[in-house]
């Protein structure tokens, strides 16, 4: 007994050898953090970006509807009924003209990122990423062996890209410059203006652009976000979506990517040995959700600004506001007062105040001494959450020498 024992540890533990990348990833601090509050009664969770509100009616009957028939395996790229209805939406959105041949449909928004640099990126060529950013970016350019540059969102810009630190930043070896508007995780979005520098420099230093837009409909400045797609005068853009945020359908798994055909079919073949295809049903549903009524995109958008004009208001009775979000269902709030490091704060917010809120960390090591919350809770929820994590900051700041 004792000599299997030892050998089925010596099996786990020297025979199986990891693989570099793998084994360098930091695990994402949402997740941590996600984990330990699971256990704590009454925790009040502001730490992940899962919509508080049920999938719209008609997307759930659709796919009730095609549960007998959509069984078996579909197209790399998706169904045809998604990738129509995908093209419709893109738009109707931008006004470009897009057709099925643009569409290539994923398991999920950040498989439609990580096919992007797969398909771009040869091992050691530079992506331009921004910092803060969500982490699983950083993952992905990990993962396709690619050599991540990061260009500053700072507060004093508001939290957008400068294009001249942009234009110092690239090399001979850059190839992709990575864009989320609106932002996670400061709920910044950038104006058109922004837009078409953005292309501008784009084409003059000859890299692509890939424009994660999953929050698009979630801006309080209009009835959607400016897009990049308006700007790109030549083909040299990847625009990613979804129906996860947008129509509260995160565990539907179903990504959308908008680009020129020769990508598409370029990132369709990388499909096959990833996941295959996606599921059929989810993908009736997705179709459903982007062709039925709308209005529920709008009375989610609405719940967002008011919940997160909650949010502002605590943070201006305590003091620790700094700029006001237009868009996404994020804040990213500054603690430097507590003299605390953000991951050890939120462990300590969790265990004293029963709230969970992600570490500023995990978004980059120049964001240390933020956290990013999450207004995507009920409204009390995120008034009474707030209302604690600013009380902790001044406690924390009191005990502080």
């Amino acid at each position: 007994v004792k000599v299997k024992a030892l050998c089925a540890r010596a099996t786990t533990m020297s025979v199986l050898r990891f693989a570099t990348a793998v084994a360098r990833m930091p695990r994402s601090g949402i997740r941590e953090i996600m984990d330990r509050s699971a256990a704590i009664a009454g925790c009040i969770h502001l730490e992940v970006g899962q919509p508080n509100f049920p999938s719209p009616a008609h997307a759930i009957l659709a796919a009730q509807q095609a549960a007998p028939t959509y069984t078996t395996y579909i197209p790399n790229a998706g169904l045809p009924v998604l990738r129509e209805a995908a093209a419709r939406y893109f738009q109707r959105r931008t006004g470009v003209a897009t057709t099925k041949e643009n569409i290539l449909i994923t398991q999920g928004g950040v498989l439609s990122c990580a096919t992007a640099m797969f398909t771009l990126l040869n091992p050691g060529e530079e992506i331009l990423l921004p910092m803060p950013c969500w982490p699983n970016y950083d993952m992905e350019a990990t993962l396709a062996h690619a050599k991540p540059v990061y260009y500053s969102l700072s507060a004093t810009r508001d939290f957008v890209p400068d294009v001249r630190e942009l234009e110092r930043l690239v090399t001979p070896k850059t190839r992709l410059l990575l864009i989320n508007s609106p932002s996670n995780p400061t709920g910044q979005v950038f104006s058109r203006q922004t837009m078409a520098d953005i292309m501008a420099f784009a084409r003059a230093s000859n890299i692509a652009v890939l424009s994660d837009e999953i929050y698009s409909e979630i801006f309080f400045g209009g009835d959607t976000a400016p897009s990049a797609l308006e700007h790109d005068t030549d083909g040299r853009l990847i625009v990613v979506s979804g129906v996860s945020k947008n129509y509260s359908m995160t565990g539907f798994r179903v990504g959308i990517t908008r680009a020129c055909p020769e990508y598409i079919q370029m990132a369709t073949k990388l499909q096959e040995p990833l996941t295959s295809c996606g599921v059929g049903i989810a993908q009736i549903a997705a179709a459903a959700a982007l062709d039925g009524p709308q209005d529920c995109v709008k009375q989610f958008k609405d719940a967002y600004q008011r919940r997160r004009d909650i949010a502002v208001d605590v943070l201006r009775q305590h003091g620790l506001l700094q700029y006001i979000p237009n868009g996404a269902f994020y804040l990213f709030i500054d603690i430097s007062t507590a003299r605390m490091e953000s991951r050890e704060f939120c462990l300590q917010l969790l265990e004293h105040k029963h709230v969970a809120v992600a570490p500023g960390s995990t978004f980059g090591e120049g964001s240390r001494n933020k956290v990013r919350v999450s207004i995507a809770a009920s409204d009390d929820d995120v008034r009474v959450g707030m209302t604690r994590l600013c009380e902790f900051v001044k406690e924390c700041a009191a005990r502080s020498p």
